[in-house]
């Protein structure tokens, strides 16, 4: 049984005490993430978020600094997710046992959920903060360490798949990175077309582009 607090040693209630205040903390992000998907931006208010999620108003200032924080932190948490989604499903993808044949299967799924067009609002919102950023140094030095970690990890992703023998062992992993980011983000574009692609028909072409990155077959 986890003993009470008071009872803890000095650095051990210390840790627990920062626990708590991030948990309030990611609540709070929780909760503007929410309210922004339901009501947009426009609806954000720092007193109904704090009301809402049992955080007071002055510590939310305190961290976030104004309404403009609080909405920054919650966008970029949305940043983050989706691309953390699709990067744990590539791992799910190398981490299964199987064949190539297995692995191609699993990555299909992967271009399906990327085609859906459920996912639009992310990647429009990921294109208003990138184009934000430009006359915003601070906004773009927090986009470019997020953006550089996403890469990482997807770089990170498509070495394990050469070392598994699932990809092409001659490509560059961060040229493939790249590649792949692209692929995806650049869905975007059927935001803006007014004869939108079938979602089967746009996830059999992203399949088609993953597949280009597959180990040749073995002679």
């Amino acid at each position: 049984m986890a003993r009470p607090d008071h009872l803890l040693p000095q650095r051990e209630r210390q840790r627990a005490e920062q626990r708590r205040a991030l948990d309030k903390i990611d609540h709070v992000i929780e909760i503007t993430i929410v309210e922004i998907e339901k009501h947009g931006v426009d609806a954000i208010n720092m007193r109904s978020i704090a009301a809402e999620s049992g955080v007071s108003y002055g510590s939310i200032y305190h961290h976030f600094g104004d309404r403009d924080g609080l909405i920054q932190a919650a966008q970029f948490e949305r940043l983050r997710r989706q691309p953390g989604i699709d990067i744990a499903s590539f791992q799910n993808a190398l981490d299964q046992q199987g064949s190539l044949g297995d692995f191609v299967v699993r990555i299909q799924k992967i271009a399906d959920d990327i085609a859906d067009p459920a996912r639009a609002h992310v990647r429009l919102e990921r294109a208003s903060v990138i184009t934000s950023s430009l006359s915003r140094p601070e906004l773009r030095k927090k986009l470019t360490d997020l953006e550089d970690d996403i890469f990482c990890q997807v770089r990170d992703l498509v070495a394990r798949a050469q070392e598994l023998g699932m990809a092409d062992p001659s490509l560059d992993p961060a040229a493939a990175a790249i590649y792949l980011e692209a692929l995806s983000f650049g869905v975007l574009l059927a935001e803006f077309v007014h004869d939108r692609p079938d979602p089967a028909a746009l996830s059999a072409v992203l399949f088609r582009g993953f597949a280009a990155l597959l180990a040749p077959p073995t002679p």
